[in-house]
C-alpha cells in the first residue's frame, strides 16, 4: 500500500500546478506561445474560460489536501473532469489539431486521474490498508479444515488455488476446493469460440452484468474453520462468477461467523476488484484474516500484449511476429506461486 500522505501531497502538487500554472498562463500567453511557436488564441474568450476551468481543478485538488476525509465527493469530480481532459487532449494531440505544449497538460491531467482514483480507494476503505499491507490476522483459533472457492477461466487461478492448497496442507489443513460454474458454458470458456465472446465478457464486466451459476454446494452447517476465495481482475472489477456467490442471499450463511482470506490474480489494477471481495465476505459475515494479489509476469506494454494475444490465440507465442516482444508464460511466475505456497502456510499457521 502507498502510505494515504504521499497522495495527500500529490494532490497539493498537483493543486499548485493547476492553479499556478494557469495564473501564469494568463499572464504571459503571449511570450510564452512566441517562443514556442504556438498560434495566438483566436477566441481570447474561450482561451480565459478553459484556463479558468483549470485554475478551479486546482482549487478542488486544494480542498482535498486540506480535508481528504471530507472532500471524496471531490475527488470523484476530480478524476472525470481530469480524466476526460487528459484522453480528450491526448486524441487531439494524435489527430494533429494542438501543439505539443498542450499535450503536457493531458498527459499530467490523466496521470493524476489514476492518482485521484487510487486515492479515493484509499479514503473510502481505510481499514485494509493493514491487510493489505500483507500481515495475517490473528483467527478463532479453530484449526483443521479449509474450503476454497475459485473459478477460473484460463487456468491461471487453478495455479494459485492449488499453490494455496499446498501450502495448507503442508501445515496439516484438510482442504477441499469448490469450483463455481458459470450456466452459460457457451460464454465461460477457454479458448473462446471467437473474438465476440471475448468482447462480450469484457463488456458485461465494465457494465457489471452478472452471470448466473450453477447453484454452488455451499451449506449453512459445515465443519470448515477457513474459507479462502480466490478471484481475477475483469476490467478493474472482480470476475462476474466469483461475485454471483455473493449476490444470492442463500450463500451468505456459509461464510457466516468463519474466518475468510482472499487472492486475486491478474494482469494488474487489482486493487478495486479485491477491495470489492473482501467487502463481499464481510457483507456476508466473515472475518477477514489475509489477503494477497498476484499479477502476471512481465512488464507493460509486453504484458498488456500478451494477455490479448494469449485471449485471441488460446497459447502463448503467437502471432509468431510478435514472438521477441510477448512474455514466454502467460499468467503467474513460479516465484508468485511459491509465494501463494506461504500465504496458504501462514493462514494455517494464523
Amino acid at each position: 500500500m502507498i502510505p494515504s500522505r504521499y497522495y495527500r501531497y500529490a494532490c497539493l502538487v498537483t493543486a499548485a500546478a493547476n492553479g499556478g500554472g494557469n495564473l501564469f498562463l494568463l499572464v504571459f500567453y503571449r511570450p510564452l506561445f512566441e517562443l514556442l511557436g504556438i498560434s495566438q488564441p483566436v477566441d481570447l474568450h474561450y482561451f480565459v474560460w478553459m484556463a479558468g476551468l483549470s485554475f478551479t481543478n486546482g482549487v478542488l485538488a486544494l480542498l482535498v489536501f486540506m480535508d481528504p476525509e471530507g472532500s471524496r465527493s471531490l475527488l470523484k469530480v476530480g478524476i472525470v473532469g481530469k480524466g476526460i481532459f487528459g484522453l480528450t487532449t491526448i486524441h487531439f494531440y494524435v489527430a494533429g489539431d494542438i501543439h505539443w505544449f498542450f499535450l503536457l497538460f493531458g498527459i499530467w491531467d490523466a496521470i493524476f486521474a489514476v492518482i485521484f482514483w487510487l486515492y479515493l480507494m484509499q479514503l473510502q476503505a481505510p481499514d485494509l490498508s493493514e491487510i493489505l499491507s500483507g500481515s495475517i490476522r490473528g483467527g478463532d483459533g479453530s484449526r483443521g479444515k479449509a474450503a476454497i472457492l475459485y473459478f477460473s477461466l484460463t487456468g491461471t487461478g487453478r495455479g494459485g488455488v492449488d499453490s494455496v492448497r499446498d501450502g495448507l496442507e503442508s501445515k496439516g489443513y484438510t482442504v477441499d476446493t469448490i469450483q463455481i460454474k458459470p450456466v452459460e458454458t457457451g460464454l465461460f470458456r477457454f479458448p473462446f469460440g471467437s473474438a465476440l465472446d471475448f468482447v462480450r465478457i469484457g463488456a458485461r464486466a465494465v457494465l457489471r452484468v452478472r452471470a448466473k451459476i450453477e447453484p454452488p454446494d455451499l451449506p449453512a452447517a459445515h465443519d470448515y474453520d477457513l474459507i479462502v476465495v480466490g478471484s481475477q481482475t475483469w476490467f478493474v472489477g472482480m470476475s462476474a462468477p466469483i461475485e454471483e456467490v455473493f449476490m444470492d442471499p442463500a450463500n451468505h450463511p456459509f461464510f457466516r461467523g468463519r474466518d475468510a482470506a482472499v487472492f486475486v490474480v491478474c494482469r494488474g489494477l487489482w486493487r478495486r476488484s479485491q477491495a470489492m471481495l473482501i467487502r463481499h465476505l464481510e457483507g456476508a459475515g466473515a472475518s477477514l484474516v489475509g489477503a494477497r494479489a498476484y499479477t502476471h509476469t512481465g512488464r507493460e506494454p509486453s504484458r498488456l500484449f500478451s494477455l490479448v494475444a494469449y485471449l485471441a490465440y488460446g497459447e502463448t507465442g503467437r502471432p509468431a511476429f510478435l514472438k521477441w516482444f510477448l512474455q514466454p508464460r502467460y499468467g503467474l511466475s513460479e516465484a508468485d506461486l511459491d509465494e501463494l505456497r506461504r500465504f496458504g502456510a501462514a493462514l494455517a499457521e494464523r
